[in-house]
């Protein structure tokens, strides 16, 4: 039963969180600034999306880079425990993992002990010595 269980919820996490990134973002109203030049998952040029959980990460991005922003600068949202984070507040880089075809890394943060997900590459560090793609 619990075999069973598990198979199900994997199969439901996998089906509700596909990599939105890959897909093209639907048209934001045109704003003034970087915002328009900045990758995906970035609100400005020294700021990158983070979550302690990299599930709530996925499912936050699942509507792509311009949705989540929207959903972070609406402070009645649910932001799922994600935030902007600063690429200079990032300490480094705790750990990294491989879904799919898609990789994220945690970075580390001087105000948490929970790292935050965010897509491989983004918080423009090295990665960590020890981390292992799994």
């Amino acid at each position: 039963m619990t075999r069973m269980l598990l198979r199900v919820a994997a199969l439901a996490l996998g089906l509700c969180a596909l990599p939105a990134l890959g897909q093209p973002a639907a048209k934001a109203p045109a704003r003034p600034g970087p915002d328009k030049a900045a990758g995906p998952d970035r609100k400005a040029p020294g700021q990158v999306i983070g979550c302690p959980s990299l599930a709530n990460y996925r499912m936050l991005l699942h509507d792509g880079g311009a949705a989540a922003a929207a959903v972070l600068a609406d402070p009645k949202a649910d932001h799922l425990g994600c935030t902007l984070v600063t690429r200079s507040e990032i300490t480094g880089l705790v750990d990294r993992v491989t879904l799919g075809d898609r990789s994220y890394e945690c970075a580390g943060l001087p105000t948490t002990t929970a790292c935050h997900w965010m897509e491989a590459g983004a918080a423009a560090r090295p990665a960590p010595a020890g981390a292992a793609k799994r």
